[in-house]
């Protein structure tokens, strides 16, 4: 089975993930049309305890598996490792089951404790899809030990399209029955769109569960179609570990994944409680119920859903490196250890940084394209943008403590940065000046918190350090000319073009675009010439060569590629 560099597997895993979130960002807007802020508001409610039920059963065992299986494969334990999936799968598919039928289950207590009664049908919409993910994550957690990040790519598109066309076909036919419904109760005007709003929030989400199951099935196929060759590995196979019992491999297996999934299982806890005290504080500070539901709607995707765009590369980046972490950590190789850390770091940095930069600049045209009939979010997302960096600083930081074994490290950070987090939400929150910004700022100080704590202890077990020029302040420096040269491009594009484009919305998408262009291009070219993209960057991407030879072409610029 063919093995990517993680440099290679981070740039799959990153295309998939940006086609992922433009597909989400398209049918996002046009869900919007159909349930407005008020729906998204019940259908993110829902959502939470979706999410939390998720990564009980689906975040700490697919990143143990990774770990195990990378580390067994560096050592020719082929044996092992396939015994090792078949363990996972037993246990991630009575898991998912569990979750699935106790999600439902659970689904009128929760929703009336968050205070939204009305996500009720959105819970239940959304709990098949537990067991199909977790199915999913089996193979993911496989294939992405053995660095092999297409099956996990190509399945991830394959969730987000089916996900994208149902939501959309499903949240209108929701709507329309609701209406129907809500007239058949006697009720009229606000009230009776109020109502077929929960079942549209609701149609909204019937996606993810047939997104899941086509995602599996995949997944599978893959699997099956690879597994004579993984079975021919066996003849190389070392003996050491071969003997091992399923109880054994198990308890290795939770012994791994327990502390990454209660970090997560704090988190979601956190934000599950977070959302319903940030309602509560905007009622607090004198917010109607509509109208704080709605801030909140606002908040969970008109910013949120912009802002975690650029993260995925973070997400991807994460994903890949693990396994070479662990690998590097099982050979004990600290000076190629220390290399691919701050590699992983440089390269976090040098997306992070400009992508922040751009939201920053951009964020009233992004927001103005994307959700054109209410584009109330762009001030949070002109605010909060630069906490990109921050988040994917601490999911790269996260990822590496994984691969290095100490699993409890950064869980225990980020349930101490949550814990800032509430307490400054619950304060800011129901300042009336600051009301739904206050969410933002506590994010932020739980992941500062995070990121020092997380280099701390990094800096601690590896003795790394970074250099802060080549990592930070260069694409810092960069980003910032991008960022005057887009404000500039975007702006005189309108001035040239409004006289011919009247259309406003056709007018902002058209400069929106050319400017972010432009940005890429010059980042691209500025990062060339400052030093911080190098030729062999570039040779190692997917179709590098090709890249180069292009690249090499601009004036002046080969000579910078090749000193």
């Amino acid at each position: 089975m063919k093995k990517q560099s993680s440099v290679k597997g981070f740039t799959v895993l990153s295309a998939a993930s940006i086609i992922n979130k433009l597909l989400g960002l398209l049918y996002v807007p046009v869900v919007t049309l159909i349930i407005g802020n008020y729906g998204n508001g019940i259908r993110e409610q829902g959502y939470k305890l979706y999410e939390l039920a998720f990564v009980i059963t689906n975040t700490g065992i697919p990143v143990a598996l990774s770990k195990i299986i990378s580390e067994q494969l560096a050592s020719s334990r082929y044996k092992l490792s396939y015994r090792t999936l078949r363990v996972s799968a037993v246990l991630m598919t009575a898991g998912g089951l569990f979750t699935s039928i106790l999600t439902a289950a659970l689904a009128g207590p929760v929703s009336k404790l968050m205070q939204t009664p009305q996500a009720y049908w959105t819970i239940m919409a959304l709990s098949p899809a537990l067991l199909f993910t977790s199915i999913s994550c089996i193979f993911r957690g496989y294939f992405q030990g053995r660095s092999n990040m297409v099956p996990t790519s190509i399945s991830q598109i394959i969730e987000q399209v089916i996900n994208t066309v149902l939501a959309v076909l499903f949240a209108w036919l929701a709507y329309q029955w609701g209406l129907k419904f809500a007239a058949g109760e006697g009720l009229a005007g606000e009230e009776m769109v109020n109502e077929a709003l929960k079942f549209a929030a609701a149609g909204a989400t019937v996606g993810v569960s047939a997104g899941a199951m086509a995602s599996a099935g995949y997944l599978y196929w893959t699997y099956a179609r690879n597994k004579a060759e993984i079975i021919d590995e066996f003849r190389y196979s070392s003996t050491d570990g071969s003997d091992m019992s399923a109880t054994d491999i198990l308890k290795w297996i939770v012994r791994l994944a327990l502390p990454i999934t209660l970090g997560q299982v704090m988190i979601y806890v956190t934000q599950l409680i977070d959302a319903v005290n940030t309602k509560s504080r905007l009622m607090t500070a004198g917010f109607s119920d509509v109208e704080a539901t709605s801030m909140y709607g606002v908040l969970a995707t008109q910013y949120t859903k912009v802002l975690f765009v650029p993260v995925v590369f973070a997400t991807a980046l994460s994903t890949a490196v693990l396994p070479s972490i662990s690998e590097a950590a099982a050979v004990n190789d600290r000076a190629l250890l220390n290399r691919r850390i701050s590699e992983a770091f440089r390269t976090i940095f040098m997306i992070a940084v400009p992508a922040a930069t751009g939201l920053t600049v951009m964020a009233k045209p992004v927001i103005n394209i994307l959700f054109f009939r209410s584009p109330d979010g762009w001030d949070l997302l002109m605010a909060g943008s630069w906490t990109i960096i921050l988040i994917s600083l601490v999911s790269v930081q996260t990822s590496v403590l994984q691969g290095l074994g100490k699993t409890y490290v950064p869980t225990v950070h980020m349930v101490i940065g949550l814990a800032l987090k509430l307490i400054v939400n619950y304060t800011l929150i129901a300042v009336r000046s600051i009301n739904i910004k206050g969410a933002i700022i506590g994010n932020a100080v739980c992941y500062i918190f995070a990121a020092v704590m997380n280099y701390r202890a990094l800096k601690k077990l590896t003795g790394i350090r970074l250099n802060v020029r080549k990592t930070f302040n260069r694409p810092l420096s960069v980003s910032i000319i991008m960022g005057i040269f887009v404000y500039l491009i975007y702006h005189g594009f309108v001035f040239m073009l409004e006289w011919l484009i009247k259309t406003v919305f056709v007018l902002n998408a058209v400069c929106c675009f050319a400017a972010v262009a432009a940005g890429c291009l010059i980042y691209y070219m500025l990062m060339i010439v400052a030093g911080g993209i190098t030729a062999d960057d570039i040779r190692n991407l997917p179709m590098g060569e090709k890249i180069l030879a292009v690249t090499a072409k601009f004036p002046y610029v080969d000579r910078f590629l090749m000193r």
